[in-house]
Protein backbone atom coordinates (compact mmCIF):
# COMPACT_ATOMS: atom_id res chain seq x y z
CA UNK A 1 0.00 0.00 0.00
CA UNK A 2 1.36 3.91 -0.63
CA UNK A 3 1.28 5.91 1.52
CA UNK A 4 -1.74 8.12 2.80
CA UNK A 5 -2.09 11.24 2.13
CA UNK A 6 -4.08 13.58 4.51
CA UNK A 7 -7.02 15.68 2.53
CA UNK A 8 -8.37 17.50 5.23
CA UNK A 9 -8.73 18.07 8.80
CA UNK A 10 -11.63 19.74 10.84
CA UNK A 11 -11.26 21.01 14.25
CA UNK A 12 -13.98 21.47 16.75
CA UNK A 13 -13.80 22.90 20.41
CA UNK A 14 -16.47 22.17 22.83
CA UNK A 15 -15.73 20.93 26.11
CA UNK A 16 -12.75 18.39 24.66
CA UNK A 17 -10.75 19.37 21.47
CA UNK A 18 -11.67 17.15 18.63
CA UNK A 19 -9.73 16.85 15.22
CA UNK A 20 -11.66 14.70 12.50
CA UNK A 21 -8.32 13.73 9.83
CA UNK A 22 -10.23 12.43 5.97
CA UNK A 23 -6.90 10.76 4.09
CA UNK A 24 -6.92 9.80 0.35
CA UNK A 25 -5.41 5.85 0.71
CA UNK A 26 -3.48 5.41 -2.59
CA UNK A 27 -2.89 1.80 -4.32
CA UNK A 28 -1.57 0.57 -7.29
CA UNK A 29 -3.26 -2.24 -8.65
CA UNK A 30 -0.80 -3.41 -10.71
CA UNK A 31 2.53 -1.34 -10.93
CA UNK A 32 4.17 -4.30 -12.95
CA UNK A 33 1.92 -3.99 -16.16
CA UNK A 34 0.56 -0.40 -15.49
CA UNK A 35 0.17 2.70 -13.72
CA UNK A 36 -3.32 2.06 -12.57
CA UNK A 37 -4.58 3.35 -9.25
CA UNK A 38 -7.38 2.90 -6.72
CA UNK A 39 -8.11 4.98 -4.11
CA UNK A 40 -9.62 4.34 -0.58
CA UNK A 41 -10.29 6.84 2.82
CA UNK A 42 -9.77 6.95 5.90
CA UNK A 43 -11.66 8.96 8.57
CA UNK A 44 -8.96 9.49 11.67
CA UNK A 45 -10.55 11.10 15.09
CA UNK A 46 -8.87 12.32 18.06
CA UNK A 47 -10.04 13.62 20.96
CA UNK A 48 -7.40 15.56 23.36
CA UNK A 49 -9.33 15.85 27.00
CA UNK A 50 -8.07 19.32 28.91
CA UNK A 51 -5.90 17.01 31.76
CA UNK A 52 -3.74 15.37 28.79
CA UNK A 53 -5.76 12.37 27.96
CA UNK A 54 -6.04 11.00 24.25
CA UNK A 55 -8.58 8.52 22.81
CA UNK A 56 -8.16 7.36 18.85
CA UNK A 57 -10.44 6.16 16.60
CA UNK A 58 -10.06 5.21 12.86
CA UNK A 59 -12.09 3.07 10.05
CA UNK A 60 -10.18 2.52 6.81
CA UNK A 61 -12.37 1.16 3.56
CA UNK A 62 -9.71 0.36 0.90
CA UNK A 63 -10.16 -0.13 -3.08
CA UNK A 64 -13.44 1.70 -3.16
CA UNK A 65 -12.91 4.57 -6.05
CA UNK A 66 -10.71 4.38 -9.43
CA UNK A 67 -11.25 8.09 -10.27
CA UNK A 68 -9.64 10.64 -8.26
CA UNK A 69 -12.31 13.02 -8.38
CA UNK A 70 -15.21 10.38 -7.73
CA UNK A 71 -12.54 10.14 -4.16
CA UNK A 72 -12.46 13.78 -3.67
CA UNK A 73 -16.17 14.51 -4.58
CA UNK A 74 -17.14 11.99 -1.93
CA UNK A 75 -14.40 13.20 0.77
CA UNK A 76 -16.38 16.67 0.29
CA UNK A 77 -19.29 15.44 1.17
CA UNK A 78 -18.47 13.50 4.64
CA UNK A 79 -16.13 16.72 5.55
CA UNK A 80 -19.29 19.11 5.20
CA UNK A 81 -20.84 16.24 7.12
CA UNK A 82 -17.90 15.92 9.91
CA UNK A 83 -19.08 12.57 9.53
CA UNK A 84 -17.08 10.65 12.09
CA UNK A 85 -15.01 7.02 11.90
CA UNK A 86 -17.95 5.05 13.41
CA UNK A 87 -20.78 6.17 10.33
CA UNK A 88 -17.93 5.78 7.92
CA UNK A 89 -18.98 2.06 6.34
CA UNK A 90 -23.09 3.29 6.37
CA UNK A 91 -22.33 6.97 4.64
CA UNK A 92 -20.08 5.19 1.88
CA UNK A 93 -22.52 2.02 0.67
CA UNK A 94 -25.20 5.28 0.64
CA UNK A 95 -23.25 7.46 -1.23
CA UNK A 96 -22.24 4.41 -3.87
CA UNK A 97 -26.00 3.45 -3.76
CA UNK A 98 -26.98 6.89 -4.75
CA UNK A 99 -24.24 7.25 -7.21
CA UNK A 100 -25.63 4.27 -9.27
CA UNK A 101 -28.99 5.81 -9.00
CA UNK A 102 -27.67 8.56 -10.65
CA UNK A 103 -26.32 6.38 -13.40
CA UNK A 104 -29.14 4.84 -14.18
CA UNK A 105 -31.17 8.01 -14.95
CA UNK A 106 -28.09 9.50 -17.01
CA UNK A 107 -28.26 6.32 -19.21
Amino acid sequence: MDNEVLYESVKTEESVLIFLDYYIIPENISADYCDLKCYGIKIQKTIIYAGGGKIVESKQINNVFYRYNDVVEFLNAIIKKKTEPNKLREVEKNYIAESVDRARETA
